[in-house]
């Protein structure tokens, strides 16, 4: 993921509106009101952005808080908003044109390959890579490994749009996510209570000390990665 420049009080602004236009008539959650509980939710998700943007920490959302009770398509309507000015790589995936070709890239290079087969992948990688895995041209590869690093895969906004339902791929014997709770990327760190079956995923916090927590160097050096994937080249 790349960020670019946002202003939180734009930002909030903007992915309230389109939030708004989404949820119209739409039926919400009993004892939810749209127009009071999205503005708190907005403002922090935008210092969130914003934060991540110019390399700062941030405080964490408190546990159950990284789902709006919104419906779906009033989420995917915020999340449309967040990502399109600073994450222009996720916006282009999810809502532009370029999805088709990038999950074209991952699928050629695995198809040039022969035998068993490890996927390390990091940030909106991570979910080209899920996406790909669920084809079903390439659920008869052995995959012993599949890792994810600085995900969003656990971030429900995400999993709108991922492919469902929300499953380990098939050939994917174990599938390892690692996470720094200070990467904002990855909002919410734990992959293995949302995909099934849980018995093949694996949750890793280490410490990433990259100016905003999601530097894939410092992912790939830590142990969890590390020796996970060393055996393979012994």
């Amino acid at each position: 993921m790349t960020p670019s420049g946002v202003d939180p009080v734009e930002l909030q602004e903007e992915a309230r509106a389109e939030a708004l236009l989404e949820v119209g008539g739409a039926e919400t959650p009993e004892g939810v009101d749209a127009s009071t509980e999205l503005d708190p939710w907005l403002q922090q998700m935008a210092y969130q952005a914003d934060a991540l943007v110019e390399g700062e920490e941030a405080a964490e959302l408190a546990p159950g808080e990284e789902a709006l009770p919104l419906p779906r398509a009033a989420r995917v309507a915020i999340f449309r908003a967040l990502v399109k000015v600073t994450f222009k790589d996720v916006y282009a995936y999810f809502f532009g044109d370029d999805g088709k070709a990038m999950r074209a890239v991952l699928r050629e290079a695995i198809a040039d390959t022969t035998g068993e087969l490890i996927v390390v992948s990091h940030s909106l990688g991570t979910i080209i890579a899920y996406d790909v895995l669920r084809e079903a041209a390439v659920n008869g590869r052995e995959i012993p490994l599949f890792v994810t690093a600085g995900s969003p895969l656990a971030v429900q906004e995400v999993q709108d749009l991922v492919t469902t339902p929300l499953l380990v791929p098939a050939g994917v014997t174990a599938w390892r996510n690692v996470a720094d709770a200070r990467d904002l990327v990855a909002l919410d760190s734990t992959i293995r209570p949302e995909y099934d079956p849980a018995s093949r995923c694996s949750d890793f916090l280490v410490t990433n000390d990259s100016d905003n927590h999601h530097g894939i160097r410092e992912y790939l050096s830590s142990a969890p990665i590390r020796d996970a994937v060393a055996p393979f080249f012994a």
